[in-house]
């Protein structure tokens, strides 16, 4: 049997971890994390991995730690001014948004590089004012941390910055307690890296603690880097994403169970939610899947047909209905259903082109029709 239908939308977790039983009416545990704003700010001479690295991080953590495909980041670049910068002298980028029209941001990236360029800037300091404050973390790397510190932030604060600057953080703000040989300082509302790829590093541990270890591993993994926080940090994460309550977490758990493709288990723990609380198209197209992928055809179909009743998942549920269909050889009634899922605006041309249970439908001139349509 094809994955094509049990690999939709989530990506492989590393570990295992058993359904837990739920407390609380369904009505009040629909959990429902926020999607945080991430701003990294651009400046010219800013070091390029310096805020490539933190927000390759946060762009790969908003889809893998996604709850119910609700993005866990929007993460976009905001300057002085929207005017083209250049980093390292030969990549020029144009800002998503100045400081006259950026978002507040949930959290604030100050990169490093030739980092007065911002510190004198008193246009961007007078945002900085209101945004440091009004972000739930403000994070440096490398000599972003001489912003920190000309905001006044960080006083009476462990902070750490290059190696190479350390001194000069020491002598131009005595009051800061300078630390070298520390990949991060993590002071709460306030976090310090060192330089350039340790900006990574900083980024993967504010991703564990707001989302969970699992989250921050999965998306090390994907972008094939060495994460290894220190072994005290190891043991405080969360593994689970700590923001949501019971009936969130006995979801993140049935998803890993589906991600390790134990089947039978994933469609008992997707089954007991629904028990507590029916009205729930998300669930109904994660069971449709797992008792598919089980072998239970009829059990998936059933499950993707009451999936289809709600208009937030109705598209990708009648896509997961015409591969059943189809693997079924119910020609006709995979290609009407895939018919009404592209009409409703469903545009993953890939999946349709790539899904193993569309062989059979691949010369059918209804197929090619609403291919060349994607």
């Amino acid at each position: 049997m094809s994955s094509a239908i049990s690999s939709l939308s989530i990506v492989p977790l590393a570990l295992t971890v058993a359904l837990a039983p739920t407390s609380g009416s369904a009505a009040a545990s629909r959990a429902a994390p926020r999607t945080r704003n991430v701003a990294i700010v651009l400046y010219p001479g800013v070091e390029l991995l310096d805020f490539a690295g933190p927000g390759e991080v946060f762009a790969a953590a908003s889809n893998i730690g996604a709850f119910r495909d609700k993005p866990a980041f929007r993460v976009y670049t905001v300057a002085t001014t929207r005017t083209p910068v250049v980093s390292q002298g030969f990549v020029r980028i144009t800002p998503d948004f100045s400081v006259e029209d950026a978002p507040p941001p949930d959290i604030l990236v100050l990169p490093g590089g030739s980092s007065g360029n911002l510190a004198d800037d008193a246009r961007f300091m007078a945002w900085a004012a209101k945004a440091i404050p009004g972000s739930e973390i403000s994070m440096s790397v490398c000599s972003g941390a001489f912003v920190l510190a000309k905001a006044g932030v960080l006083d009476g604060r462990a902070a750490t910055t290059w190696y190479g600057a350390v001194d000069h953080l020491r002598m131009a703000y005595p009051k800061v307690n300078v630390q070298e040989g520390r990949r991060f300082i993590d002071q709460g509302r306030i976090l310090t890296t060192a330089g350039v790829s340790a900006g990574i590093d900083g980024a993967l541990h504010v991703v564990a603690r707001l989302l969970g270890r699992d989250v921050a591993d999965r998306t090390a993994r994907y972008m094939e880097y060495h994460w290894t926080p220190e072994p005290y940090l190891s043991t405080e994460y969360s593994l689970l994403n700590p923001s949501l309550d019971d009936r969130g977490r006995a979801l993140q758990r049935a998803e890993m169970l589906e991600l390790e493709k134990h089947w039978t288990e994933a469609a008992r723990a997707y089954q007991t939610l629904l028990d507590q609380d029916g009205n729930d198209g998300y669930l109904w197209n994660r069971l449709a899947v797992v008792r598919y992928s089980a072998e239970d055809v009829d059990g998936g179909i059933a499950a993707a047909k009451r999936a289809t009743g709600f208009a937030e998942v109705k598209a990708e549920a009648l896509v997961n209905l015409a591969e059943m269909y189809a693997h079924t050889g119910r020609a006709d009634e995979a290609l009407g259903t895939l018919e009404e899922a592209v009409a409703l605006g469903f545009k993953q041309k890939w999946r349709i082109e790539n899904s193993e249970e569309f062989a059979s439908l691949r010369k059918e001139p209804r197929y090619q029709k609403l291919v060349s349509q994607l």
